[in-house]
């Protein structure tokens, strides 16, 4: 058995006494417990009798160790986001989601760079960081939809959100945003809007998520209709190939005025709100009415029926953005308003 100089006992009882104090102090202040610790596993390592206290210094000072680094960790993230340092936020943020995994910490922190993220785009202008920002917006949708949950406030700061609902709408939207007005992936956006609506109410009215989407569907409507012409022109009469464009033209139209037709109604009932701008119902307004008179192959409007349109679009569930339209293949005559429609 190995025999322990008396000054290695002295010194071993100095460094215990000093670990025991040391290993208090604050996260982050604990280097001299961890080296201290080390010391004594020198003194202690080839004494069988002491065998079970070196592996407890060696479990105490891995988790030291840990903790001392997840809190340098935490102060590094505290003061990046503070002092707006946003590289370095991306950066150890980052990290924090690498290292803990499917965690809500991991979520509540990937959250929290999402928001910054989008703030950053799309009042900065700043666009370094949208790559990022979209990755882990769609990342945050799947784990939250496999049930993750947030360690209590749904992200970190005051880039937090009050509930999963709340969280969920929102990434939907800031995944939406970013394809449609940063990526230049419209097509792709539309579902990510479309679902932004359906959970909770943080983005139920919102308008500009109507206008996107209808605008993308209007910007279609007029491609197929100019391929349509573009075809006809050979003979001046229809073949199946054009009746398909025009119908295709048609049924996407007639999506476009869904979406037109739900911005329209949340204006009318929000036009006195200070930020909408008050040309903002005319003009919605007009778009429905060029929408209707193309869908219905129409030069002159009557206002009532037009109305009745409207209404009836808003009677009915707003049609999944992400979903195959439906081409309308009839000529559609006399009007009627209250006619079926498949979603």
């Amino acid at each position: 058995m190995l025999v322990v100089p008396i000054f290695a006992q002295e010194e071993s009882e100095l460094l215990s006494g000093l670990y025991s104090k040391q290993r208090m102090a604050r996260c982050g202040q604990r280097g001299d417990a961890i080296r201290t610790g080390k010391r004594l596993i020198e003194l202690y390592g080839s004494d069988a009798q002491k065998k079970e206290l070196v592996e407890d210094l060696k479990q105490n000072i891995a988790k030291i160790e840990r903790e001392d680094r997840i809190c340098r960790q935490g102060e590094r993230y505290n003061h990046s986001f503070t002092t707006k340092n946003w590289a370095e936020f991306f950066t150890i943020s980052k990290e924090i989601i690498a290292e803990e995994g499917n965690s809500p910490l991991a979520l509540d922190v990937m959250l929290a760079l999402v928001s910054v993220g989008f703030d950053l785009t799309s009042v900065d202008k700043i666009d370094t960081f949208n790559n990022d920002t979209l990755f882990y917006a769609k990342l945050s949708i799947q784990q939250i939809e496999a049930g993750q949950n947030s360690q209590g406030i749904w992200g970190v700061f005051n880039a937090a959100f009050r509930n999963r609902e709340d969280a969920l709408s929102w990434m939907n939207y800031i995944t939406g945003w970013i394809l449609y007005h940063k990526m230049n992936r419209q097509k792709e956006a539309l579902g990510y809007y479309y679902k932004a609506t359906q959970i909770g109410k943080e983005k139920k009215n919102e308008i500009n998520i109507y206008t996107n989407i209808g605008s993308y569907y209007f910007d279609e409507a007029v491609r197929l209709d100019s391929e349509y012409r573009e075809k006809r022109k050979a003979n001046n009469e229809d073949t199946d190939e054009t009746k398909a464009l025009l119908a295709l033209a048609r049924g996407t139209a007639d999506l476009a005025a869904f979406y037109f037709a739900r911005a329209y109604k949340i204006a009318l009932v929000s036009e006195n709100q200070p930020n909408q701008p008050k040309q903002l119902k005319g003009a919605l307004f007009k778009t429905l009415t060029d929408l209707y008179r193309f869908r219905f192959n129409i030069d002159k409007v009557d206002p009532l029926k037009l109305d009745l349109y409207i209404e009836d679009l808003n009677n009915q569930p707003l049609p999944d953005s992400s979903m195959p339209l439906q081409p309308i293949l009839e000529n559609p005559g006399e009007i009627n308003p209250k006619r079926d429609r498949q979603k």
